[in-house]
């Protein structure tokens, strides 16, 4: 299955590609966990809604595609859900389980970034 996601609205209206890849080419846990989280969005009452309507909201189109078939396209927009949020994140993130973030003190110890940011 090949996923596409792109990012749209928002203030500036443009539409951006944020993540592309094929889950043929994945490990099975890694393929297993894209094609739950598209399967649930695809599922979710809201993701074909329009819910909350207004230019400025960010929104993702996702398309989904298998050589065999028609592409399968649908948007996530409008009203934050946690739920959907979380499985819209696995996408976002890749296929590829997220990594930890390190602790506040690993952090502080870490030499200062040369933008100075």
């Amino acid at each position: 299955m090949r996923v596409k996601i792109e990012s749209t609205g928002g203030f500036s209206g443009t539409e951006m590609m944020v993540a592309k890849y094929d889950t043929d080419e994945l490990p099975k846990e890694q393929a297993d966990r894209v094609r739950a989280a598209v399967e649930r969005l695809s599922r979710d009452d809201g993701a074909t809604s329009p819910g909350e309507i207004g230019a400025d909201l960010p929104s993702y189109r996702i398309t989904i595609g298998d050589p065999d078939a028609d592409p399968k396209v649908f948007e996530i927009c409008g009203e934050q859900n946690e739920e959907r949020d979380a499985l819209l994140a696995t996408l976002l993130q890749g296929p590829a389980e997220p990594q930890e973030r390190p602790d506040e003190a690993a952090r502080r110890e870490s030499p200062p970034s040369p933008s100075g940011l």
